[in-house]
């Protein structure tokens, strides 16, 4: 085992105020960040807390260890500190982002599904659909969706997936109008927002809809921020893999017991290597280890593939 370097994170890789840790193997020269951001999405602050106070007593052990220990003693003796400091804080950061993730994806369903078509929804969604089939371009697509039509059109194309055909950034961008459609409609905000006063008409009438339009936006700004900072915590979750994977590097076993089916799930890949998560993350990251198929719920990985890279690292091949 090689020594290892580890400290809080240089002040030159903080882009956004959070706090963060680094670990380096002098050996081989690998190198992880381990980075918590103070700007996580709303219930996930106490669980980041947690984790990355759990990864900074992690980072304390492995420091002490490198400090007074042989490097071939330092590997086992951090990696003996990983079950009690860091499996409990982790699952509930991953817990509760999930949960934060489902939540919002409900949210935002319910939000946009498309009622039932009235007999006069069900004429102004069929004639929406046949002019956007009908248009020339993709850009006078885009247009349409984006500058002309109101929330009953825009459904007659969000329930037959009528969108689809489009590229994604255009898609984005009219998803986005119709979200902020939705969000005006089912709150009401247009009775926020009567017409203004101005010289030319001094008695409005009916509404201010570039307010109420500033309002929808504001609504589908936080909504695509908060989704980006749900996937940031995606990639927090994985940096930690990461980190201990380099804290604790294990060298590859020298047997792997591989099973006569056509696919392996994770467990069972797992269970061939008598590897945890963080030993797999190690060695497809450094050494190769085939990468599977998400199938369904399970991640998949050709027995052939395992079969050849245990082959090109040396490793006995035993079959189950």
């Amino acid at each position: 085992m090689a020594k290892l370097q580890v400290g809080s994170l240089p002040s030159s890789h903080v882009e956004n105020r959070g706090s963060g840790v680094s670990v380096t193997n002098l050996e081989t020269g690998q190198t992880q960040i381990f980075f918590m951001p103070d700007a996580l999405p709303p219930g996930v602050d106490q669980a980041g807390a947690r984790l990355i106070s759990a990864v900074g007593l992690f980072n304390g052990v492995a420091q002490d260890a490198t400090n007074t220990l042989l490097p071939e003693l330092i590997g086992p003796h951090v990696m003996k500190a990983v079950p009690g400091l860091l499996p409990s804080p982790y699952a509930a950061f991953v817990d509760t982002v999930g949960s934060s993730a489902r939540d919002n994806r409900k949210t935002i369903a319910d939000l946009t599904a498309v009622p039932a078509a009235t007999v006069a929804t069900a004429a102004i969604r069929q004639r929406a659909v046949q002019t956007f089939d009908a248009a020339p371009t993709d850009a006078e697509r885009m247009r349409l969706g984006i500058e002309t039509y109101t929330l009953p059109q825009l459904q007659g194309l969000v329930e037959i997936d009528a969108l689809s055909i489009l590229p994604d950034e255009m898609q984005s961008r009219i998803a986005d109008r119709y979200l902020a459609l939705c969000f005006a409609a089912k709150y009401g905000i247009a009775s926020k927002y009567p017409a203004v006063a101005t010289p030319d008409n001094p008695i409005p009438n009916g509404i201010d809809q570039k307010a109420v339009d500033a309002e929808a936006n504001k609504f589908v700004k936080g909504v695509r921020d908060y989704e980006k900072q749900i996937a940031n915590c995606s990639q927090i979750a994985r940096d930690c893999i990461a980190y201990i994977s380099i804290a604790c590097p294990v060298k590859l076993p020298s047997t792997i017991c591989l099973r006569a089916i056509d696919a392996m799930n994770a467990a069972q890949v797992r269970a061939a290597l008598n590897a945890s998560r963080s030993n797999v993350f190690f060695w497809r990251k450094h050494y190769g280890l085939p990468r599977g198929m998400r199938i369904g719920n399970d991640v998949m990985t050709k027995t052939a593939s395992l079969a050849g890279w245990a082959a090109s690292c040396g490793m006995k091949i035993e079959w189950l």
